[in-house]
């Protein structure tokens, strides 16, 4: 084979996991799981992490082994088997498939027939999804049985087997060489790219190498996952300060020498004492340091600066200028409460009545305004024009009531009142200020105690300081209180003044800070800490060293692992896969593809097919090849009758290349379709037939005759096998094929069959059931003699089903005699006469024929079946 010795050519220098690979493919044609965990060893043996022991592999052996190699063989189909919990399938029914040529499987719906298919789907090699085999619904324990189905093959050589599928898993893939065909692949097919099934047995290495190498791959990927999980985390080891060891550990890498690892770990007794040594001599530094002096002092500046707020924040309340606002607000609203006081008893003096002025009289006297300039058009009110009257009372106006109306209306248009208002709440805020403020220090005691023990009595001064605040805080509420005229309010005095004394204090410390700046330990002390931290890092890194070094062998292991999976990348393979493809396959795929357009009469599109490779696999695709540039999917311009017809011919082109000639199984191949499209595929299925088993499952009585017309012309063998059902029970196979489809002469034989029936049922039942059971015979054989018109008389020429005129058989359709006619209408109208659907006299239906009438009639059409025979020939 010219492609296996190109093969082995091209490994030469390519991994000895690859040889290895091909060597087993080729010899035992395919890899167990043992074989790919040799692989993965060899492969490992390769980089130096395995010690596998090997024989490496003989090239020159495998070319001469390659030259006597056989041929695939061939596979038939005997049969489906010992099903169990199969849908509704009946359990351990067998349908059986002939050898050679064409098995028609006919089943209306829900016969069966698909879950038959469903079987072959699942078993052999089909495009698409593969259906979900259901548990048998008519069972309410079906979910908790088994499921199960067997189907027995032959191999060319005569040597026999099954294959069985048990809950999902098939024990076999021996059936993937047989290949079903049905609208879900003609879906898959034109939709999407698909890979090529049948292709050249060196092709085939090739595809089993790329999934030795993804499968050695992902084993790989396993350890590698493995590896990363155990690895050793040091982290804990690596310090703040940069030392030896924490270069070395940040270093850690494949390359990481064993003498480094060794060279650093030498922590011994005598370090213990260095340890104890230097941690001593840093204490006793870090106690003088002024960095730490001036950190405290800073915290003290801080605490001091809190307290001093406080201080101010309460002093503040009693700045003179403060005290000369409360001053002057305090007088403002005497002043105005003292001119209220006048403009009212000026205005409601000697008055009859009390409360005139206060503010319900107020509204009063705003309502009478309202209404009087209201009746008037204008603002003319309170008139007090000689002669005008009194808006409320309406009397006219004297001169006494002239001059209240206008000290009335003067009192209400004075602003005193609103200035009263605003003063006093301007006071008022005042009060509440001083109401609130807070003079208790309790959470600042240990400040103040801190500071008292640096100055002397600061306690007794902060606490007159507090003290003379208080009283002058009282002092300011009773002025505000007694609502006199005040000529100033002193501010507060301090003999010792708190604030002073902290901000004396903070000036203090400032200054040592300065000095204690210019002095630093920090040079000495970083020497010291440096050798400290490299001490105790080589003492952790001894502590640890049997664990760093597991890391380094894995880090080591790691990277050569990483190497394996490189080795398994399958780039190489395809290109190969490509390069071979296009020598040897492409161009008979493209080329067969053509002419089975050509023979499906497939016209009015074009259509091309290209092929890709990927991971070591040859995909192909369909799209329209067109001169317009338009980028259209061609699912989108394809009719059913198109889409059915290519997805067909790339099926059969894919056949056509294969090393075997094993069956093909067609699951509906004309649904939908025209008679155009039917005929022409069931010519070409026929003709598939003649060179290999083929088995076609239908419900399409049309499509089937259209097979037995084909089968006739092509002299190909044909066997026809019926499926019916019960109530819960379907997959039963007919006792014959389908009525439709029988000659004259099996239509006699189920006849004479059925009349075996009657006979037994006239001699054993009662007469009513007898004339229920001849009537249906007898529209069956109504119908024989119809088909003996088209078969006999006519010599086929024309046929129900038929789709022509077949005018070359018109040569030998005999002269019938008024005796042939007389016979064949005798026996039609009596037939008429007793089928059901004839609803008759009731005197004409008394009497029905007996079993023995019934013989005589079926001998009445088998003899002038004959006859016509004989004269035909």
């Amino acid at each position: 084979m010219p492609i296996l010795k190109e093969i082995i050519k091209w490994i030469e220098d390519k991994p000895m996991f690859w040889q290895e690979a091909v060597n087993r493919i080729i010899r035992n044609k395919i890899l167990t799981p043992n074989d790919i965990n040799d692989l993965v060893e060899i492969c490992k043996y390769e980089q130096g992490i395995s010690e596998y022991e090997f024989q490496k592999t003989n090239l020159a052996e495998i070319k001469e082994l390659i030259q006597s190699s056989d041929e695939i063989e061939n596979i038939t189909l005997v049969k489906i088997k010992n099903n169990e919990n199969i849908n509704a399938l009946k359990d351990n029914s067998e349908l059986s498939f002939m050898n050679s040529g064409l098995t028609g499987i006919y089943g209306d719906n829900g016969s069966g027939k698909s879950s038959y298919v469903s079987i072959l789907k699942n078993t052999c090699n089909t495009r698409g999804i593969q259906p979900r085999i259901n548990f048998n619904l008519f069972n309410p324990d079906s979910n908790t049985k088994r499921q199960i189905a067997q189907v027995e093959y032959l191999k060319e050589s005569g040597d026999s087997g099954e294959v069985t599928w048990e809950d999902g898993v098939l024990d076999g893939t021996i059936l993937k060489a047989v290949d079903v065909f049905d609208s879900m692949s003609a879906n898959h097919y034109v939709d999407g790219e698909d890979e090529i099934a049948f292709i050249p047995s060196g092709l085939a290495v090739l595809e089993k190498l790329a999934s030795a190498c993804n499968q050695v791959e992902s084993i790989i990927s396993s350890e590698k996952e493995i590896s990363n999980r155990i690895s050793y985390d040091y982290s804990f080891l690596l310090d703040d300060v940069e030392t030896e060891v924490s270069q070395f550990l940040r270093g850690l890498n494949d390359k990481t020498k064993q003498e480094d690892l060794n060279n650093l770990s030498t922590y011994s007794k005598e370090d213990d004492l260095r340890i104890k040594g230097l941690s001593e001599a840093i204490f006793k530094l870090k106690a003088t340091d002024p960095l730490k002096e001036i950190e405290e002092n800073n915290k003290r500046i801080r605490r001091f600066n809190s307290l001093k707020l406080k201080y101010k924040t309460l002093e503040s309340n009693f700045s003179q200028t403060k005290l000369d606002t409360i001053k002057d607000t305090l007088n403002n609203l005497v002043i105005i409460s003292e001119a209220s006081k006048t403009a009212s008893e000026k205005a409601f003096s000697n008055l009859p009545i009390k409360g005139v002025g206060n503010d319900q009289w107020k509204k009063l006297w705003e309502s009478a305004r309202k209404f009087y300039d209201g009746i008037q058009g204008e603002e003319a009110f309170p008139n007090t024009d000689d002669g005008e009257s009194c808006p409320l009372c309406l009397q006219e106006l004297g001169e006494e009531a002239q001059n209240r109306f206008v000290n009335f209306e003067g009192f209400v248009k004075a602003d005193l009142q609103e200035q009263l208002n605003q003063a006093e709440a301007s006071l008022k805020i005042i009060v509440n200020l001083y109401k609130e403020l807070i003079f208790d220090l309790t959470e600042n005691e240990p400040t103040i105690d801190e500071i008292n023990e640096l100055v002397a009595d600061f306690k007794v001064a902060q606490e007159s300081f507090i003290r003379i605040l208080e009283e002058k805080r009282n002092s300011v509420l009773t002025l505000i209180k007694n609502s006199k005229k005040v000529t100033s309010i002193s501010t507060v005095e301090f003999v010792k003044n708190p604030i002073t004394i902290i901000e004396t204090l903070v000036l203090g410390f400032e200054k040592h800070n300065v000095q204690l700046s210019k002095a630093s330990i920090e040079k000495e002390l970083k020497v010291l800490e440096n050798e400290y931290a490299n001490v105790i890092a080589v003492k952790n890194l001894t502590t640890y060293k049997i664990q760093i070094e597991k890391e380094i062998s894995r880090k080591k292991r790691s990277v050569k692992l990483n190497k394996c999976s490189s080795q398994c990348n399958t780039r190489n393979i395809t290109l190969l896969s490509n390069s071979l493809t296009e020598t040897y396959v492409t161009g008979s795929l493209k080329n067969n593809f053509k002419e089975e357009l050509k023979k499906l009469g497939f016209k009015n599109i074009k259509v091309s097919m290209e092929t890709k490779g990927a991971r070591g696999r040859q995909y192909h695709y369909l799209q329209l090849d067109t001169s317009y540039g338009v980028s259209v999917n061609l699912k989108d311009v394809l009719s059913e009758g198109e889409h059915r017809c290519i997805s067909l011919a790339t099926f059969l082109s894919e056949l056509s290349i294969s090393e075997h000639k094993s069956a093909v199984i067609f699951d509906d191949p004309v649904s939908s379709l025209d008679h155009k499209w039917r005929s022409k595929i069931a010519n070409r299925i026929v003709q598939e037939a003649l060179k290999r088993q083929v088995i076609v499952f239908t419900h399409d009585i049309t499509f089937l005759m259209m097979l037995q017309e084909e089968v006739k012309k092509l002299a190909c063998n044909f066997e026809i096998k019926s499926l019916t059902r019960k109530k819960t029970e379907t997959g039963i196979i007919a006792s014959n094929p389908p009525w439709d489809a029988l000659p004259i002469s099996k239509r006699i034989g189920v006849l004479k069959d059925t009349y075996q029936n009657l006979e037994k049922i006239e001699r054993t039942e009662t007469e009513e059931k007898f004339r229920e059971a001849v009537k249906p015979f007898y529209g069956k054989l109504r119908e024989t003699w119809e088909r003996l018109v088209e078969e006999l008389a006519l010599n086929g020429t024309v046929q129900r089903f038929g789709r022509e005129i077949q005018t070359k058989k018109l040569k030998k359709v005999v002269n019938f005699t008024d005796d042939d006619y007389k016979i064949i209408e005798d026996n039609m109208s009596k037939c008429s006469g007793i089928l059901d659907g004839h609803d008759g006299a009731g005197a004409l239906i008394d009497t029905v024929p007996d079993s023995d009438e019934v013989n005589d009639d079926i001998k009445i059409i088998e003899d002038f079946s004959k006859l016509l025979r004989r004269r035909n020939n």
